[in-house]
């Protein structure tokens, strides 16, 4: 069975951080390759006592000095399912580099295949993640029920196929608050904020569920071109614009609700500047949190100056819908 590697270079003060990021993500089989431990073992042999040990890999770990960087390689499955987590992997490492950790990434398949970059497409099907919103390749036709809003994309290398669980639920909160009309009255058609935007899935969605208009930001660059092209495969050039940009810093933009499918850590980071773009009313809607982070995640929300309405859950993820005290 063929493979994709994904390679992900840090440095000595980022290994820990990028590692436990992964592992919070649920990646636990990982190889890491620490120099480090390698020009320790060359200094003090004797406190090893290998068995055997390769004298080539020594003298390179030696002579390597701070030049030299870990390692971390996760295989993923040639198939759907593991380029769903591929995405997901990536993601958290684009996540993590936010926080102005070293995590530099690089992905390639285990034989020689220079299509691999497209296999993907084998794999998406029209799919839909919520009550009513559809997520359809280009290249797929499909017919649309009555109450079927459809999205039209190619999610390329950016996240947000809408397959995964952290994205189907905030679709699924979007629908909610649109739908029960829990979110404040403006006035005027609601904005929306997308914070972490990956493919524009969630702005596309908050737009053809109701909103008046989306904004969407994304640190990675390949997010922004990407959320570009699939906007305007759209046609809603018009109402959602996007740029690139660090979480909400610099965000000159006061919306409605505020949506991120983030990792906790960045939540945690966010939510601070999320109370202070929302007047009391608007709506705060993460993801990206696992079962295991829902409580710190939950408490910092309400401590920033929200009141949770619901948690949403899908396996091990979880999902918070808040209200701006």
């Amino acid at each position: 069975m063929r493979y994709i590697e994904l390679k992900i270079t840090t440095d000595k003060d980022g290994l820990e951080a990028v590692e436990n990021a992964l592992i919070g993500r649920g990646f636990t089989s990982m190889q890491i390759d620490d120099p480090a431990d390698a020009a320790d073992i060359a200094e003090h042999p004797e406190v090893y006592k290998y068995d055997y040990i390769n004298d080539e890999i020594l003298r390179k770990a030696g002579g390597a000095g701070e030049k030299a960087c870990p390692v971390i390689t996760i295989y993923f499955n040639d198939d759907g399912e593991g380029y769903a987590s591929l995405e997901l992997a990536k993601k958290t490492v684009r996540e993590i580099a936010e926080t102005g950790i070293r995590a530099e990434m690089s992905a390639s398949p285990t034989g020689d295949d220079s299509e691999w970059l497209y296999k993907w497409q084998e794999h998406f099907r029209p799919a839909k993640i919520g009550r009513r919103i559809v997520v359809k390749p280009s290249w797929e036709d499909y017919a649309p029920g009555a109450e079927d809003l459809v999205i039209e994309m190619d999610p390329g290398m950016a996240f947000g196929s809408g397959l995964h669980a952290t994205t189907s639920m905030c679709v699924k909160a979007l629908e909610e608050v649109f739908e029960s009309g829990i979110a404040r009255d403006a006035g005027r058609p609601l904005k929306v904020l997308d914070v972490g935007t990956g493919t524009g899935i969630l702005a596309m969605a908050a737009v053809l569920l109701g909103a008046g208009e989306a904004f969407g930001i994304d640190i990675d660059e390949e997010a922004v071109r990407v959320s570009g092209e699939n906007i305007a495969r759209n046609g809603l050039c018009g109402r959602i614009r996007v740029a690139q940009g660090d979480l909400m810093a610099g965000v000159d933009y006061r919306p409605d609700i505020i949506v991120a499918n983030l990792m906790a850590d960045l939540v945690m980071m966010l939510s601070p500047a999320a109370a202070s773009q929302l007047d009391p009313g608007g709506i705060y809607i993460t993801s990206g949190i696992l079962d295991i982070k829902e409580e710190i995640i939950k408490k910092t929300i309400e401590d920033t100056g929200f009141d949770i309405i619901k948690v949403l859950a899908d396996g091990e993820w979880r999902a918070i819908m808040a209200v701006r005290r």
